[in-house]
């Protein structure tokens, strides 16, 4: 009977572990199949350490590993003067001095995840970084998850929509970064870097006698696991001809919290059906509109509706869905579908419905 009990405690743990491993490859850098020619001048240099991480951009994150020396004048300015967090090797990229003539300066790490995010899935992203001690220290690393790795020709600003803005203490050594979000889309690709240009950057001197223009940030021990429960992957419906025939159709399955505009996690199922049909048509455009029950006065409720419709525009234009292709209105309680005397009825008319106005 012990025995038994061990076994299916093992395999509950086992289980358990399975769900949770860490999706991003290569996570501390460690697997190093390459050398460059010399120290990381462009982006391709970059590209020939790894089999996953890539540069997106032309410009060139570093390598730190035994076997690539960084030449003395890098070393001289403090390039290399902490050890990785774990292991080995690390990275590191500028987050800024664009405007103060910085070569490269902004640079990114691009990586495939191991398996593309589960719409509506929770996830945990930790990972490690530390500020050179003797550049700037910024307030922010931002990090995009995308269908496709993004590339440019240039060394310069990478044009992404960052999903989350991760606040950074202004301190020195390592400081370990967590953050809990839900996945809004399959996204394959995860991009780390900063995406607003130096004006929207927020930054402090460092203390050191001497002090470089720009911010450098080492990376090291990047993870992305999911948070339990742990829900299975469901294809993505499509809208038929019959339901796009009609003058309204209702977005389904969309949920707020009570007296809220933000969208639960319940509601990206059905808005990636609303993005895809979008997608698919890259010339349509909709009216997305908010309705709300009786409960509250009309302005609150027109103010509320509006907000709501809001929310869902913002979801789209968060996936390169152009603004131009949506107009907004909140009707408030103006136009219910069932009656306000009881819930099943209010809930009916709590919604978000869209209309196409141009295919």
């Amino acid at each position: 009977m012990k025995l038994c009990l061990g076994i299916i405690l093992w395999c509950c743990t086992l289980a358990s572990w399975s769900q949770s491993y860490n999706l991003v490859p290569n996570a501390g850098f460690e697997k190093i199949i390459g050398q460059p020619e010399k120290w990381f001048y462009t982006g391709k240099d970059f590209d020939l350490v790894f089999e996953d991480w890539k540069s997106p951009t032309a410009a060139s994150p570093d390598v730190y590993n035994e076997k690539i020396p960084v030449p003395t004048f890098w070393r001289e300015k403090g390039f290399y003067k902490i050890r990785p967090f774990s292991g080995k090797s690390m990275v590191g990229i500028t987050l800024y001095g664009c405007n103060l003539g910085k070569l490269h300066c902004r640079e990114y790490v691009a990586a495939p995840l191991i398996e593309s995010l589960v719409i509506g899935q929770q996830y945990l992203l930790t990972l490690w970084i530390a500020p050179m001690d003797q550049g700037v220290k910024v307030d922010q690393l931002q990090v995009a998850f995308d269908h496709e790795i993004s590339q440019t020709i240039d060394d310069k600003l990478l044009i992404l929509k960052p999903l989350f803005n991760i606040p950074m203490v202004y301190k020195s050594g390592w400081q370990k970064i967590e953050l809990n979000f839900f996945a809004e889309t399959e996204a394959r690709y995860i991009t780390l870097g900063n995406f607003r240009n130096d004006e929207q950057t927020l930054t402090q001197r460092s203390e050191a006698p001497e002090t470089e223009p720009y911010a450098y940030y080492y990376l090291d021990e990047i993870s992305l696991k999911k948070i339990p429960p742990i829900l299975s992957r469901q294809e993505i419906a499509r809208y038929d001809s019959i339901e796009l025939a009609n003058t309204t159709i209702e977005i389904e399955h969309i949920y707020f919290d009570f007296d809220d505009i933000n969208l639960l996690p319940t509601s990206y199922q059905e808005l990636n059906k609303l993005l895809l049909l979008l997608q698919e048509h890259p010339r349509m455009k909709i009216n997305i509109i908010g309705h709300t029950d009786h409960t509250g006065s009309s302005m609150y409720n027109k103010t509320l509706s509006l907000r709501r419709a809001k929310a869902v525009s913002q979801f789209l234009a968060r996936h390169y869905i152009g603004v131009e292709r949506m107009k907004i209105k909140g009707l408030g309680f103006d136009q219910p579908v069932a009656s306000n005397k009881d819930e099943a009825g209010r809930q009916k008319n709590r919604r978000v419905v869209f209309e196409i106005i141009r295919s």
